[in-house]
């Protein structure tokens, strides 16, 4: 835990903190980009033949999903089928390419179904992997069944809570479409694992999921504001911004002005909406309650305060991962 939750904190104890969360992820570095475990298997590279997504071979997928695995193993004391790993790996490329397919088609108008969507070229060549991969292993019917009858569920309150969220840019309505883009997704990610490994369903550790998609949904708008507001696109950071009238107008005159807005600038310039907002982040944070789950929120509140990350060009990314 940090020894401050409201603002960048350089204090021994912070350091420490965040050298000890680079020291864990090290080893799934090493063996993602080395050994590449969820990818060496004939189900695995025959799925993978064909897929033509980018997206795909970013090692950071793998290193995550991990992370998801191993949490799941803790907080249920279930074994958990390796073979798991490539599924959630596929399962988040696919929902990074419905996104940005979601995106395209909502500023050219209205976005159509999301059956339109996923028989796109480019989503559906992640989704036939998909279901590929699932099959291989019997696995295919039950959790693409789930999947689609959670978009059924869900989608049309979805793509209108979009449209909310745009129109008004109120911090409510923007925090009801984080429920349900990145905490339902990492409620499915939950899902998966456990209909992969033909576990039955625990409540407590659904939460855990859900908690860690909004989580790590607050932590990424705060890297992807200056974006999001550019792009015109929904922010959690942003919205709440606009409530306080004093920060929202220091926030606009660094915008207009191309200042770079990094942590350390919001902590001079705008701090009490960065203390309310680090205080929602870690409600969601704290119901995170294995060390294995919170790992993945870790990496990104230490790489939040590196200078070295502020320095990197932004790569934009659906909110669904820290």
């Amino acid at each position: 835990m940090y020894s401050s939750r409201t603002v960048p904190d350089r204090s021994f104890h912070a350091r420490l903190q965040r050298y000890r969360t680079a020291g864990r992820l090290l080893p799934y570095v090493f063996r993602h980009i080395v050994s590449k475990p969820f990818r060496s298997s004939a189900q695995a590279r025959e799925a993978a033949a064909d897929l033509r997504s980018t997206e795909f071979r970013r090692p950071a997928h793998d290193m995550y999903c991990e992370m998801f695995l191993n949490g799941y193993r803790q907080a249920t004391a279930s074994p958990v089928d390796r073979s798991t790993g490539l599924a959630l790996v596929l399962f988040m490329v696919f929902i990074f390419t419905f996104d940005q397919e979601f995106e395209r088609a909502r500023k050219l108008g209205a976005p159509p179904d999301y059956q339109a969507l996923i028989d796109a070229p480019r989503v559906a060549d992640v989704w036939n992997a998909l279901r590929g991969y699932l099959r291989a292993f019997g696995r295919d019917q039950e959790i693409l069944g789930h999947v689609f009858s959670t978009f059924a569920r869900n989608y049309d309150d979805y793509r209108c809570c979009v449209a909310q969220a745009v129109r008004r840019g109120d911090f409510a309505t923007t925090v009801g479409l984080a429920e349900l883009d990145s905490g339902l997704t990492l409620q499915t990610i939950y899902e998966i694992i456990r209909l992969f490994n033909g576990h039955q369903y625990r409540p407590e550790c659904a939460r855990q999921f859900f908690a860690l998609g909004m989580a790590g949904k607050f932590l990424d708008d705060i890297r992807d504001m200056v974006d999001d507001v550019a792009a015109g696109d929904p922010n959690l950071l942003y919205a709440l911004t606009l409530a306080n009238d004093q920060d929202q107008a220091a926030l606009a005159a660094a915008l207009r002005d191309g200042t770079r807005i990094t942590m350390w600038w919001w902590s001079r310039n705008c701090r009490a909406t960065l203390e309310t907002y680090i205080s929602h982040m870690y409600r969601y944070y704290d119901q995170v309650t294995d060390s294995e789950l919170r790992l993945s929120l870790d990496v990104c509140v230490a790489l939040l305060h590196s200078r070295r990350y502020w320095r990197r060009p932004i790569h934009r990314r659906p909110a669904t991962l820290p």
